[in-house]
């Protein structure tokens, strides 16, 4: 039982694992059920009341195994329909354990036959069924992509505003396995546009990512957290990033996105990289997807501004705000204005992992072309339109 529920899964394994992702430490009996294919869903008139109509649908032979004195009895039920198939669940008491001693030096030499009669004369309880397996919660199995994209591995370099949201539409989306990277701590401030809230307050973003997405989500295969800096990582690190299928590098700084793209390039087998960032304001936006050797160096001018910019600020004029009392500095736009470019990011890393995207590009968001003007910006020759997502492709 666990939140008032009893957790069923195919073998031990997978049950653990799930109790261990909900943070779950607390050892617990694990006792075994049945599971039966029935010919066709049942009717409400069809449905069971009491042990024997259960037990008649369960193999003799297994009685003496799954049949425990005092303990509760579960057997779940699946049937196919036209749309798939459906499950219900029964569960049910033998007497307790002292009564079924009655007469009897000790349990042991209980019969057989007075065990499982007792759970024959048991009421039936009928339960519902919630299924949490990835099939179910990723398509209500009808997603014909689940099972490859369950199966990949993303790195995300930099769990900011920008990443933790790309990292969490991704395990929405099914993805896997999560790598997280980040070594900054949560501050008051950035929860106004962090998927993480307060209760997190002074704890790693990498690792507080990687509880949420643990506990919501407990069917991942494995989420783990890296809670450094990605240049302060040493090399047995670095090969657990390098074995990912795509690396993840969102709201870096230019620096940090340049080292990333020099150790993925000497790679042998480089991981594709998808790199994401704002313009000031998140006004614009850019998620860039880069295949084999191909170099995100390429997009910089000889002053390191990005070529395809859509949006110059002269003197960074507003762009940057100083925090009150403190050297830190912080771009003013919040967490709605971000939505747009976390969804073009989180989207063109699905392309790639299913294929869609094959080779390396480019996606952009134009926002509003106004408000950059308000702002005290310019818009440049390419922003020519807003509120739209253009494709390019990387040369």
């Amino acid at each position: 039982a666990v939140l008032g529920r009893l957790a069923v899964a195919e073998n031990r394994d997978t049950l653990h694992s799930w109790l261990r992702n909900i943070g779950n430490k607390v050892k617990r009996d694990v006792l075994p059920g049945w599971f039966v294919w029935l010919r066709h869903p049942w009717i409400p008139t069809e449905f069971p009341d009491v042990g024997c109509d259960v037990l008649k649908l369960v193999p003799q032979e297994v009685h003496a195994r799954i049949l425990l004195p005092g303990k509760r009895y579960l057997v779940v039920f699946g049937a196919k329909t036209q749309t798939g198939p459906i499950l219900m669940a029964t569960l049910f008491l033998s007497i307790a354990e002292a009564s079924l001693k009655k007469g009897f030096r000790s349990l042991a030499r209980v019969p057989h036959e007075k065990i499982v009669g007792a759970f024959f004369a048991s009421r039936v309880a009928r339960l519902p069924v919630h299924r949490i397996d990835g099939e179910w919660v990723h398509g209500r199995g009808k997603n014909s992509l689940f099972r490859s994209i369950a199966s990949r591995k993303v790195s995300v370099v930099g769990c900011g505003a920008l990443g933790a949201a790309v990292a969490r539409l991704l395990a929405q989306a099914g993805v896997g396995t999560f790598l997280l990277i980040d070594g900054d701590i949560l501050a008051s401030h950035n929860t106004a546009r962090h998927v993480l809230g307060q209760r997190f307050l002074g704890k790693n973003k990498a690792s507080a990512m990687a509880q949420i997405l643990n506990e919501d989500f407990p069917h991942l295969e494995m989420v783990t957290a890296m809670p450094h800096r990605f240049d302060a990582l040493h090399s047995a690190q670095l090969d657990q990033i390098a074995s990912s299928d795509i690396i993840v590098s969102a709201g870096l700084d230019l620096e940090g996105d340049l080292q990333l793209n020099h150790w993925r390039r000497s790679l042998a087998l480089p991981p594709i990289h998808v790199c994401t960032w704002t313009e000031p304001f998140a006004l614009a936006g850019h998620a860039v997807a880069l295949f084999g050797a191909d170099d995100l160096t390429v997009a910089f001018d000889n002053q390191e501004q990005i070529n395809f910019r859509l949006t110059d600020w002269p003197d960074e004029r507003g762009i940057l705000i100083r925090e009150a009392g403190c050297a830190n500095v912080f771009q003013p736009h919040g967490a709605i204005e971000l939505q747009v470019i976390v969804s073009i990011a989180a989207a063109l890393v699905l392309d790639v992992l299913t294929g869609k995207v094959r080779a390396s590009c480019r996606r952009v968001w134009h926002g509003d072309r106004e408000e950059v003007a308000i702002k005290g910006g310019f818009v440049l020759e390419a922003f020519d339109q807003s509120f739209c997502v253009r494709e390019h492709q990387w040369s």
